[in-house]
């Protein structure tokens, strides 16, 4: 019997119109697929049985487009996801939601390692995409579900898919840092150096995220540690960047390029000294970081880190820059002006100093005494100027006193005073350990004119040294002029 009448619009749109029979029917239908749906949630199966003998859509969707069999995989409802494939002969097996989200995503999701069996069993597409482009592996590697991951590997999963965003299963392994997913995955043959759309590699992310199992895990699987991304970072570079100073110290111990250069011309120093990470500066210039190198703009890293206020880089870098060179002292060769071009004789074996620091190098003078007494000079008797003539006099090129200067110390006229004790502090950290650095101090302020700072200075240590004798203690052989 016909149950539909067939009328015409009165500009000739044919429509159809349905009797009060077929009404009823959808009403009925719609009621049971909403008590099916809260039966499936409920995970009562008598109920699901009982409903599925009356009218009902069985690839009806609720609110969240969810269709019965999502909903069951979804909540891991095994007994109804089997009465559901086992029933029904037009269930929608790789029907999927508003996100293109398949039963077999929502189980590999929750890992809900007998449900994804099963829909595998009876035929889901095991590489079908989410809006996402994503696959059931990537979610289950995302998620670290490494049972399912393996059930989905078994059935031909493709290890390379990639996502909207260029990314394999492994890259989003390695975000969420699931170490043993990392490992299933690059057992199993996942490319360690896949790029995604940034041309981020695996081992990129991991060590933006500091994360070390992975990261061996990936070596020992051949990624290559000094691989850049489409900005010109290396792993050094967005591990410096995140101040992963253990990841750091470990590429490093792995040999990776200390000097390489992104597209801004920067090398992973410029990007520590940029962003303040003292710890990872000194592991950097300890292995012998190149501090010369200018970035794109022009800048060198002692010049970005006095920029941005890190005294302790900065003085980090002045200091290493004078153990890279010999003092002029100890050679025979006058010191050449900045302007004159040419350098001093690189000693690079030095820099140890800087990440093995010896509590005790031989050094001949008590390290304590020789701070007070150049705190002493620095605020009490020399001049505005007088620490720049002696940083001159003892080879500090122009970028190291405009960088000590840059500090702020406030509206004060005295401020060269703390200028003046910072450069006396790395003065002394690059002497020799058999040098006499009260002797050196001595001679440095006569040849600077300071004749009577350095004769007071004299006198007061004499008479120091004098009544340190009366009273039967030891004098310090370091604070001694001659």
């Amino acid at each position: 019997m016909n149950t539909t009448l067939e009328t015409f619009h009165p500009v000739g749109a044919r429509i159809s119109l349905s009797t009060p029979d077929e009404l009823e029917r959808r009403e009925e239908i719609h009621r049971n697929n909403l008590l099916l749906h809260e039966a499936v949630i409920k995970n009562d199966t008598e109920t699901v049985r009982r409903i599925l003998k009356e009218p009902v859509d069985v690839n009806s969707r609720n609110n969240k487009n969810y269709t019965l069999l999502i909903c069951a995989a979804k909540n891991n409802k095994l007994e109804i996801v089997n009465y559901l494939l086992d029933t029904l002969e037009d269930i929608r097996v790789d029907c999927g939601d508003v996100e293109g989200q398949t039963a077999l995503h929502h189980a590999a999701v929750g890992g809900h390692l007998e449900v994804v069996k099963k829909l595998l069993d009876v035929g889901a597409t095991v590489d079908k995409r989410n809006k996402d482009q994503r696959t059931p592996l990537h979610v289950a590697c995302e998620k670290g579900h490494v049972e399912v991951a393996k059930l989905v590997l078994a059935h031909e999963a493709n290890l390379e898919a990639r996502d909207a965003e260029g990314n394999t299963p492994l890259h989003l392994a390695a975000q969420q840092q699931q170490t043993e997913i990392v490992q299933l995955l690059l057992d199993q043959g996942s490319d360690p150096d896949a790029e995604n759309s940034k041309g981020f590699t695996p081992q990129h992310i991991a060590c933006s995220l500091g994360s070390k199992g992975i990261l061996d895990s990936l070596l020992q699987h051949g990624s290559s540690i000094n691989k850049p991304n489409k900005a010109g970072n290396t792993a050094l570079h967005l591990a410096c960047q995140s101040n992963e100073i253990d990841t750091v110290e470990i590429l490093i111990s792995k040999g990776a390029d200390l000097n390489a250069l992104n597209a801004r011309l920067q090398s992973p120093i410029h990007i520590a000294a940029e962003m303040g990470r003292t710890e990872i500066c000194r592991l950097l210039l300890a292995s012998g970081a190149n501090i010369e190198q200018r970035e794109q703009g022009g800048r060198t890293p002692l010049y970005i880190a006095a920029r941005g206020s890190f005294t302790a880089i900065v003085d980090m870098i002045i200091k290493t820059a004078r153990l890279d060179y010999l003092p002029h002292e100890q050679t025979n060769k006058p010191i050449k002006k900045e302007n004159e071009g040419g350098g001093l004789k690189p000693v690079l074996s030095v820099r140890k100093k800087l990440r093995n620091p010896s509590r005790d190098d031989g050094r001949k003078w008590n390290s304590e005494r020789l701070k007070d007494v150049i705190f002493k000079l620095a605020y009490k008797q020399l001049q505005p100027g007088d620490w720049k003539k002696l940083a001159y006099h003892w080879a500090f090129t122009e970028e190291h006193v405009r960088a000590i200067e840059h500090q702020y110390t406030g509206d004060s006229p005295s401020s060269y005073k703390e200028h003046g004790f910072r450069m006396l502090l790395i003065w002394t950290h690059g002497l020799a350990p058999d040098a006499n650095p009260i002797k050196e101090l001595y001679d440095s302020l006569i040849a600077i004119d300071k004749r009577s700072v350095a004769d007071a200075l004299r006198r007061k240590l004499d008479l120091e040294n004098e009544e340190r004798q009366r009273g039967k203690k030891k004098t310090c052989s370091g604070c001694n002029v001659t």
